[in-house]
């Protein structure tokens, strides 16, 4: 065996057993090297370093794809620049348009409209009536699909607001302390004004001339035109008929009679011959008349008048019916006034409707 094979010795051993790390470490130092430009880790890309030959660091390419990134302010939107002149300010930071779109929406709330809902088909059509009372009057409810009439000439009727109480056009006084012509004044305030009170068709437009004259006392209407050029005495309607005289003078030129043959005067109806009066400080009403010819009378009447001075108002107003049996009734529903002595608030006659038939038609 060699001299010393077994004694130990200080210096280093040559070999793959002995010192590895020292005799490989320059090795491993440059394959480390060598590596780090092939393979670099976050580390070494913080520090800058990892040797040569490396490919350039990527945050180069993610500050560029920042940068196009960048978006305005959340308070701000662009239409071709900040400081041109459309730039726009977000409505959701207050303003004046901010004001603006709350007074859209509100007006956008506020006038949305809503087209009129199509009626559904009904089983019934045409007009039909209203039943009425002893205080309301019965009244005519018109077809509503019935084609439109023409529109009716607008009447004009004055109103005279006296001291102690109120008339139309040159009709009698209605005084304020009576319940129902409060009423009627009522309903001409409301607009509403009765048919038979201003004499007018029913829905006929109406344009009222009120006349003030609350500090003096009712005037009746002075005669105008014609019949206030004649004087004289004469007879009121329906007032009696004075006897005719059976003495006159002829005529020059005409013709000699004989004293006995003087002829009757004409008597005119005994209707006529009955006085037929208002009492204004008593409650009155009124009634309107459609006679048989078609037209329409009012009658200004206390309660405590009969259905026989209606009839004979009538026949005041109407000479010649007198002379045809007739008969009146009211209109709904419908009953035949036979009772002449029959008051006119006992039938139920107030702010009525009478309607004159021909007993023979």
């Amino acid at each position: 065996m060699p001299e010393g094979w077994g004694a130990s010795s200080n210096r280093p051993r040559v070999g793959r057993v002995g010192d590895w790390n020292n005799t490989g470490g320059s090795s491993s130092s440059s394959r480390a090297g060598g590596g780090s430009g092939r393979i670099a880790t976050f580390r070494d890309l913080a520090a800058g370093g990892g040797g040569g030959g490396g490919a350039p660091p990527p945050h180069s390419h993610d500050d560029d794809d920042d940068e196009e990134e960048e978006t305005p302010p959340q308070d701000e939107y662009f239409a071709g620049g900040e400081r041109s002149g459309v730039a726009i300010t977000n409505p959701d930071q207050g303003g004046p348009n901010e004001t603006v779109r709350s007074l859209l929406e509100q007006a956008q709330r506020g006038g949305v409209y809503n087209p009129p809902q199509p009626r559904g088909q009904s089983y019934f059509s045409g007009g039909g009536n209203v039943l009425g009372s002893d205080e309301v009057e019965s009244r005519f409810v018109p077809d509503p699909d019935a084609p439109e009439e023409p529109e009716e000439e607008e009447a004009v009727r004055h109103l005279h607001l006296w001291r102690e109480g109120f008339s139309v056009e040159d009709g009698p006084l209605m005084r304020y302390d009576d319940p129902e012509n409060q009423r009627i004044l009522t309903q001409i305030q409301a607009g509403r004004a009765p048919p038979s009170i201003m004499n007018v068709r029913y829905n006929q437009p109406v344009q009222l001339v009120i006349a003030k004259r609350t500090s003096e006392a009712y005037q009746p209407p002075r005669p105008t035109g014609a019949a206030a050029h004649f004087s004289g005495s004469g007879n009121r309607l329906g007032a009696p008929v004075p006897e005719a005289s059976s003495s006159s003078t002829p005529m020059p030129g005409s013709f000699p009679t004989s004293g006995s043959s003087t002829p009757a005067p004409t008597r005119e109806p005994e209707s006529m011959n009955t006085r037929f009066e208002v009492d204004q400080s008593k409650p009155t009403t009124s009634v309107q008349v459609r006679l048989a010819d078609g037209t329409r009378i009012v009658a200004r009447v206390n309660l405590t008048h009969t259905v026989g001075d209606l009839r004979n108002f009538i026949n005041a107003s109407r000479p010649g019916m007198a002379t045809r049996a007739y008969t009146i009734g009211t209109t709904f529903p419908n009953r035949t006034l036979e009772d002449d002595t029959q008051s006119i608030e006992g039938a139920g006659l107030k702010n009525s409707v009478v309607v004159q038939r021909w007993a023979d038609a």
